[in-house]
């Protein structure tokens, strides 16, 4: 569903998300506002401008691009120009910013099918984003900084949404992940999922999509490159009527409440 930004009924709107909807913000000032500031950081880390970056016909220098890359995902984690406008954008949908506890902002690069991905985030197999945090009040949010067709952003699979699903949840560290490099970022299914079952998007820049993190999810990729801004929040809101998703497939006895930070006061989620 698509969805201007103003002021909603945040309690039909997380209602919403947790029976399965996504939703498509469309045309965010806030969220062109934080692209502006990835646009600037990126030109001052790799002396080029992003499009260059993006361009097929660009020759990469791989062991430069890696290390500009990582470090441009290194400031972006918990850069407080991107936090005021995504609360900002928060705002005017009409979260009360109190009540938010966020995960840090995420820079992913997927490159075409056979190419180097760079930074501490690859492109990611299929997977639910509650397999490694067990927080099942978990909301998704993801936008490209640039315009992306069906073929190059992400898909996301509804029919799963409550489908029991072989992963590597009772096997994967959040540890392991910080200190070995290629080490898969999330928990991941190998399962064979029909196409036809898929949802992918084409989104224009300042688009952002909203979704459950329940939502088994995946990196579409082809022969454009594609880089994306992630983020995950807790909406700790006392409405008794807001049924979460329950746990079905996640194998872990860790959870990960200690991920999510409260926006104004920076406590942990309990």
């Amino acid at each position: 569903h698509e969805f201007e930004v103003k002021k909603y009924n945040t309690s039909l709107l997380i209602e919403k998300i947790f029976s399965g909807n996504i939703l498509v913000f469309r045309k965010s000032q806030d969220i062109l506002d934080i692209i502006k500031i990835i646009e600037k950081k990126f030109l001052e880390k790799f002396e080029y401008k992003f499009e260059k970056f993006l361009s097929e016909k660009y020759c990469e220098n791989e062991s430069s691009n890696e290390k500009h890359f990582l470090e441009l995902q290194n400031e972006i984690k918990n850069c407080e120009k991107v936090n005021r406008k995504f609360l900002s954008f928060l705002d005017r949908l009409g979260f009360d910013i109190k009540k938010i506890f966020k995960d840090q902002y995420s820079l992913r690069y997927s490159p075409p099918i056979g190419r180097k991905s760079y930074g501490s985030l690859k492109p990611a197999k299929p997977h639910r984003d509650t397999w490694g945090s067990n927080v099942f009040s978990q909301i998704n949010f993801w936008f490209p900084p640039h315009d992306v067709s069906e073929y190059n952003s992400i898909f996301i699979v509804p029919s799963y949404f409550n489908k029991d699903v072989k992963n590597n949840s009772s096997k994967w560290s959040f540890e392991k992940f910080r200190k070995i490099k290629d080490y898969p970022s999330v928990p991941y299914t190998n399962e064979i999922i029909d196409k036809k079952k898929k949802l992918f998007f084409s989104l224009n820049k300042g688009n952002i999509i909203c979704f459950s993190g329940h939502h088994l999810h995946g990196s579409s990729q082809n022969y454009k490159k594609r880089i994306n801004l992630e983020t995950r929040i807790v909406y700790q809101d006392k409405n008794e009527s807001i049924s979460y998703p329950k746990n079905v497939d996640s194998y872990s006895e860790i959870s990960k409440e200690n991920w999510f930070l409260n926006a104004v006061t920076n406590k942990k989620l309990d």
